[in-house]
């Protein structure tokens, strides 16, 4: 698949030793497990813990604001499943390339997007101290979907199933909002696929 994306800059290797760095949850590295890396065709390889890299969508809208002083365009981020609202500096960065890996559609359309880029902008303005005449957010100029890449690790916290996650352009932590993006993105995958199977069970004879 090709889509607009964010580059990945983060390699496996670096995400095998971001994922098992020691942490409280490993206790500091006396029980830490090596990930293996997953491989789509391999289902061995999916046995916890393992890595994948995933691909999760984004809307780039450029907004404009006006001020008495002066005009002015300016890209933000709203995340595609949960409608997180952010800057977009590296809007400079996006470009068309061929996907790897898992790619997930947006749960929010262009126009929730655009409404979303429209009000954080505006919290994000009035929020800003000193400012007289602040300006004002007054229109959209333009949405591009895209997709950004992060590394995903699967591992057993007691009985159940968890995940870290690091984002594959900078090497940061994930953070809660991303990891709670990708949980989303993984339960509407599983939803998917059971309502699929359940559509073709319906359609069998007898």
């Amino acid at each position: 698949m090709t889509s607009l994306c964010l580059p990945v800059v983060v390699g496996v290797e670096e995400a095998e030793r971001f994922f098992g760095r020691p942490r409280l949850g490993n206790c500091f590295g006396l029980f830490a497990q090596k990930a293996a890396v997953a491989v789509n065709s391999d289902p061995a390889t999916r046995v916890l813990p393992f890595i994948e890299r995933l691909w999760l969508p984004s809307f780039a809208v450029r907004v404009h604001a006006t001020s008495p002083k002066a005009e002015r365009s300016v890209w933000t981020a709203v995340e595609g499943i949960n409608g997180e609202f952010s800057l977009l500096e590296c809007d400079e960065e996006l470009d068309e390339r061929a996907l790897d890996g898992d790619v997930f559609p947006a749960t929010i359309d262009e126009t929730r997007a655009a409404a979303l880029a429209r009000k954080g902008a505006m919290l994000y303005i009035l929020r800003q101290r000193g400012l007289i005449n602040k300006p004002i957010v007054d229109g959209i100029e333009e949405i591009r979907p895209y997709h950004y890449p992060v590394w995903v690790c699967y591992y057993r916290r007691r009985a159940s199933l968890d995940v870290m996650v690091q984002d594959a352009r900078t090497g940061r932590s994930g953070g809660p909002k991303m990891r709670i993006s990708v949980l989303h993105a993984l339960v509407a995958r599983k939803k998917e696929f059971r309502n699929a199977a359940s559509r073709q069970a319906d359609s069998l004879p007898g």
